[in-house]
């Protein structure tokens, strides 16, 4: 019997304009969340137009994004955005494919399943009792502090402490400024058509990156070296990662390592970071969900300054906070995945090779699934209400779905607990807030902030 061909399906709407031969490729460079709004009047499916033999659709319904992320995920891989990211994180868990990335998988999960967060918490809180006094300071001076450098300072001491079991060292200031670095270099080359070679190009941001990638890479050796002088490897994800490297026909080597601890430093800090920073500015614009949040928290550790493992729990209004936060402003604005056969989608042909842009930020900001989608919100995420699959994911879904979810939301709701009630922090200019997109979604310049001593902490 002749086999039945399947009927052509329609193209889907086009999105043109941009520069004759480009297209929109220099939009997306410069602003890719821009391009997707602007796509989104044209439908649920629509082609980017960019040059090269790859077509370029952005989704913008949540069935299809479950489609492609849970129901068909075996025929959705990486994109070959995510080789841009191996220049830095090598074949760690973020960019790893096929049977490379479920042994890594099986072998972390361990790592941030829930009883190890809960052992966790006292030391992510501890960590974060430790900006006290330098906030104390700030507010008694006046003195402005960048709030996003100050939570990406943060992010990083708990991860190197949680999942790497040491403290930085003096000097360590220098990482939290390589990895902004290698951001910057990384979002500057993800649209890029140059090809590889120019990166070992002597231009002025190569050589930049170059000494940021080698400043990661000393650090996330020492860490290594310093582990294995330990007499004990540890049972934190790094002592799991060289525990895997002593046994036999487990595949993981020195390399592995190194990428897998690179790919906890860059991915494992960063979107807590940006997540809190973003909880800050909304905080600020909010002063009596500030006060609320303030009281929750001193109400729940009841004049302990760090919380324990069973506190995280009571945070209800706090973890609303976070969740409406990063609906607004999902730490990664969209990701890719490549098709390796053909689909159909939402009643179109998405042939094998296409890229599909999935974008949280374009989901969660939709009026069809958010009503008052500007609008900030907490009370959507009260007393556990959960949204309608797809229309919410921040951290991805299906198989892939970030696997440290759990674990930035316990060191998220740590630190607030912490610093809520005894800080207000306020906008140190009137200039508006934009959104910058690189790896992650983070303030343009920064977040320039007044800390204020919240006067209701000292009775507390």
């Amino acid at each position: 019997m002749a086999k039945t061909r399947r009927a052509r399906a329609p193209s889907p709407p086009v999105l043109r304009g941009g520069v004759p031969l480009l297209g929109v490729l220099p939009a997306l460079a410069r602003d890719a969340l821009g391009v997707f709004e602007r796509a989104r009047p044209l439908g649920d499916v629509v082609r980017l137009a960019v040059p090269g033999r790859r077509l370029l659709f952005v989704l913008a319904d949540p069935a299809h994004v479950r489609h492609v992320l849970q129901e068909n995920h075996p025929n959705y891989r990486r994109t070959p955005f995510h080789d841009r990211l191996k220049t830095v994180m090598g074949e760690g868990l973020v960019t790893s494919e096929g049977e490379l990335w479920r042994r890594q998988r099986r072998l972390l999960q361990p790592a941030f399943r829930a009883e190890r967060i809960r052992r966790f918490v006292e030391t992510m809180g501890a960590v974060a009792a430790e900006l006290v006094q330098r906030w104390d300071a700030a507010a008694a001076a006046g003195r402005v502090l960048d709030v996003s450098r100050e939570m990406s300072d943060l992010a990083l001491d708990i991860a190197v402490r949680c999942m790497f079991g040491q403290e930085r060292r003096g000097g360590d200031a220098a990482i939290s400024a390589a990895l902004h670095e290698v951001q910057v270099w990384l979002a500057g080359r993800f649209w890029s058509l140059a090809p590889d070679w120019t990166e070992r190009l002597p231009a002025p941001a190569n050589r930049r990156f170059r000494r940021a990638l080698a400043t990661l890479d000393a650090a996330v050796g020492r860490i290594v070296a310093d582990r294995l002088a330990a007499a004990e490897v540890g049972d934190d994800l790094l002592g799991m990662l060289l525990a895997a490297q002593g046994e036999e026909n487990t595949g993981t080597d020195a390399g592995q390592v190194r990428d897998e601890a690179m790919t906890m430093l860059l991915a494992g800090h960063e979107t807590s970071a940006a997540a809190l920073t973003w909880v800050w500015h909304l905080l600020s614009l909010h002063p009596e969900v500030a006060e609320a949040v303030g009281d929750e928290a001193a109400r729940v550790l009841g004049g302990r300054p760090a919380p324990g493992a069973d506190d995280v729990g009571e945070l209800a209004l706090t973890r609303a906070v976070v969740q409406e936060t990063m609906r607004l402003f999902p730490p990664v604005g969209w990701f890719g995945r490549l098709a390796a056969g053909p689909d159909r989608i939402g009643g179109f042909d998405i042939p094998a090779g296409a890229i599909l842009a999935l974008s949280p930020w374009l989901v969660q900001r939709d009026p069809r699934f958010w009503p008052d989608p500007a609008r900030f919100d907490p009370s959507r995420f009260a007393a556990g209400a959960r949204p309608a699959p797809y229309t919410y994911f921040p951290f991805g879904g299906g198989p892939r779905t970030c696997l440290g979810n759990h674990f930035a939301m316990a060191e998220m709701l740590a630190a607030l607990a912490v610093l809520a009630p005894r800080f207000r922090l306020r906008h140190a200019s009137t200039a508006p807030v934009r959104p910058e997109l690189l790896v992650t979604l983070r303030p343009a310049g920064g977040l320039p902030m007044s800390v204020e001593r919240r006067a209701r902490a000292l009775a507390a």
